[in-house]
């Protein structure tokens, strides 16, 4: 999907508060709300605004542990890669999943309300199967949490 210099202004806008009304919204790119509520609607349906979501203090309910785990795999065959991802997709306590390249294949993220429940997850996700190893990161501090996208101008 091409973006113009209107869609870019909306998507900015929208991850700084996608709460915002439509009204205030069309008058900030100059554009009327039926046309800001029509190009909303092709973001959509092109996958360029994949979810609408509110961003929960982890603290506020509960949970104000984050931890990073780099996992390594014994074998990265495709159908135990895939396993692996499921397993992992599909925890709720796993926040986010990346397959990467280096010394390690999966980066984790994940959002516990202590260490108790860490180490049960630790059982269920790491210790059968294909892992091979695992390393654990407990983050002392959150300096910036956002999923915001930096959005160039064309």
């Amino acid at each position: 999907m091409k973006l113009d210099s209107y869609d870019r202004k909306i998507l900015t806008l929208l991850q700084e508060n996608n709460r915002i009304s439509q009204r205030d919204l069309a008058e900030q790119v100059n554009l009327s709300a039926s046309a800001v509520n029509r190009r909303i609607a092709a973001l959509e349906a092109g996958g360029v605004i994949r979810h609408n979501v509110s961003i929960v203090d982890p603290a506020s309910v509960g949970r104000p542990i984050t931890v990073i785990v780099e996992v390594k795999l014994e074998n990265e065959r495709l159908d135990l890669l895939d396993e692996i991802k499921k397993r992992f997709v599909h925890c709720p306590q796993v926040q986010q999943v990346y397959y990467v390249t280096g010394d390690f294949d999966f980066l984790l993220v994940l959002n516990v309300k202590d260490m108790e429940e860490y180490e049960q997850l630790t059982r269920e996700l790491f210790f059968f199967g294909n892992i091979k190893q695992f390393k654990t990161f407990v983050a002392m501090q959150n300096n910036k949490r956002t999923f915001a996208i930096p959005i160039d101008a064309e």
